[in-house]
């Protein structure tokens, strides 16, 4: 951390030296098998994420102290409870707290359920990782991105595409597929199997651009049936 690096660095350094999550090493210490289920796609093991190293960091099971709930748990006298060696003492840990908040300047947040049409229905054609909403600035509509950074990942073809655009092409391609009139809601997309694969655009393309998606790079499918690419 002192060294300027960020997280995303640092946990795609753990992926490459093949240093196992906290979820796949209590895997390897009870004899089960790491990885599993996640996102609808099967994992040998998991990789580390910010996210994950972020929680791994901010944890007092550094300090060799039993958590529960991300706290430490006391005993009666109000001592914490040890469950092993600690890592970090006392002191260097309040020092990583320190730069880990001045890292995250007042931007983290509790998580809020997503209300992006598209979440778990987008995926990036370059890794097969789901796309999420991203709001531009000054913008009146946002993005559907690769997120393969935040997972620990390196897409090598990442994808993005704007919002609105996306969104209405699924919606139509979704209508011709079922017959209904009513826009679907993202739970209907999800029961009904929609899956929209967008490929890493080109650059250029001219003045056709700002008219609306490439749609020869995005890829429709809904439960066993598929769709052909459009046309633009």
């Amino acid at each position: 951390m002192h060294s300027g690096r960020s997280l995303i660095a640092i946990a795609r350094e753990l992926n490459e030296l093949g240093v196992p999550v906290p979820r796949d090493r209590h895997a390897q210490l009870q004899g089960r098998p790491t990885g599993g289920h996640r996102h609808g796609r099967d994992f040998e093991r998991f990789r580390w994420t910010s996210g994950t190293l972020s929680k791994v960091l901010r944890s007092p099971s550094l300090m060799g102290h039993r958590t529960h709930g991300g706290t430490t748990v006391l005993d009666a006298t109000g001592v914490p409870v040890l469950i092993g060696t600690p890592l970090l003492s006392d002191a260097e840990f309040e020092a990583l707290q320190v730069a880990l908040a001045a890292r995250s300047n007042g931007t983290r947040r509790p998580r809020s359920r997503t209300t992006a049409l598209l979440t778990g229905v987008a995926v990036c054609g370059g890794c097969g990782g789901r796309m999420y909403f991203a709001a531009r600035k000054g913008y009146s509509y946002g993005d559907y991105m690769c997120r393969a950074t935040a997972r620990g990942d390196v897409c090598p073809a990442p994808a993005g595409v704007r919002a609105d655009w996306l969104e209405r092409y699924v919606l139509d391609c979704h209508h011709r597929e079922t017959g209904r009139s009513a826009p679907a809601t993202r739970e209907e997309l999800l029961r009904d199997g929609v899956r929209v694969t967008v490929a890493k655009g080109r650059r250029g393309g001219g003045p056709a651009r700002t008219d609306g998606p490439d749609t020869s790079r995005l890829f429709f499918t809904i439960a066993e049936r598929t769709g052909e690419p459009q046309s633009g």
